[in-house]
């Protein structure tokens, strides 16, 4: 193991001493450098996450898929190009650079206030000397704040008007969790953040469990026909729990998608409840035409699209003059 580390550790600094290091210097941005180091390892790990996604997960979706082959197939491409920007870090840079200077000025404007995040260990002495206990309890805070964060991208018409890229695939495969807008993805980034400060998580733990999150929560979005079982299904959210999430609306269940929103751990909607355990298999997609007219259309048209959409949900008056002919 040791080995393994040192091998990573290597390669991750070969990397920032060739490639972003002599970039930093030559613009100028080395106030950059130590942000920069760390976005080495998140592209490390997000190839990692690709490799994972690419040939582990998309094996059992060949192998044991709960929708067959169909002429929706192809609408899984776009889905691709996100889990690549997204995992490789170029939306998250992105998301990075807009979001960093905001999270500086409120941990400044905290420390000035005389307030520090408590820290587990502080708070809880008996999980201190025990890592993974230590996670598992940040992991389950974390989710607990996913959780209400999913809820509100459904509550509010505006964030739905980001959000419903998400639901608008009418193919669920492992790859339509990072389909998302670039500005939902800021909204979500900068809550969750602001949110690990507040509860006292270390940024090196705070990219492991969104890493660890991720990966469940492509998982979640799989197109296989397994389950965990009764109990399993009940501790981690697995596809078919998920799949309702997405399913498509009918007029017998018009608020089906108002449903299993946590994104690890089903504990939350069952306390809350929002929780739906059946066996049913329902299409996917939504039942809004404009919303389903993202399907076909490439990453920058959707992203351009949305944008519209969300403009127009958040101010009236625009809405107003682009209905007028």
């Amino acid at each position: 193991m040791r080995d393994l580390i040192d091998l990573w550790v290597g390669v991750q600094a070969w990397l920032f001493e060739t490639l972003v290091s002599p970039v930093l210097f030559h613009f100028g941005l080395m106030a950059w450098y130590e942000p920069g180091y760390g976005a080495v390892e998140f592209v490390m790990l997000g190839v990692v996450q690709i490799a994972v996604i690419a040939i582990g997960m998309r094996y059992f979706e060949r192998r044991w898929p709960l929708e067959k082959a169909g002429p929706d197939d192809s609408l899984v491409m776009v889905d691709r190009v996100y889990t690549v920007l997204n995992k490789l870090g170029l939306i998250p840079l992105a998301v990075f650079i807009l979001t960093y200077p905001l999270v500086q000025e409120i941990e400044l404007a905290v420390r000035s206030w005389g307030y520090m995040p408590p820290r587990l260990e502080r708070l809880l002495p008996w999980i201190g000397d025990n890592a993974l206990l230590s996670f598992l309890v940040y992991f389950v805070l974390y989710d607990f704040a996913a959780y209400w964060l999913h809820r509100g991208q459904h509550a509010f018409g505006w964030w739905w008007a980001l959000h419903s890229l998400h639901h608008s695939q009418r193919r669920v495969t492992v790859w339509t969790d990072d389909r998302n807008h670039v500005i939902d993805d800021l909204l979500i980034t900068l809550a969750l953040v602001l949110f690990s400060q507040f509860v006292g998580v270390q940024p090196g733990e705070y990219v492991t469990i969104l890493m660890v999150g991720r990966l469940i929560e492509s998982w979640s979005h799989a197109n296989v026909d397994m389950s965990f079982g009764w109990l399993g299904e009940r501790l981690l959210v697995g596809p078919r729990f998920h799949r309702l999430h997405h399913a498509l609306s009918t007029p017998a269940e018009r608020h089906i998608q108002d449903h299993n929103f946590a994104p690890v751990f089903p504990i939350w909607d069952i306390l809350f409840g929002t929780a739906i355990y059946d066996e049913k298999t329902r299409p996917t997609g939504v039942d809004d035409a404009a919303v389903d007219a993202d399907n076909g259309r490439g990453w920058l048209v959707q992203q351009a699209t949305v944008f519209g959409r969300f403009l127009r949900a958040l101010l009236p008056r625009f809405r107003r003059r682009a209905s007028v002919p």
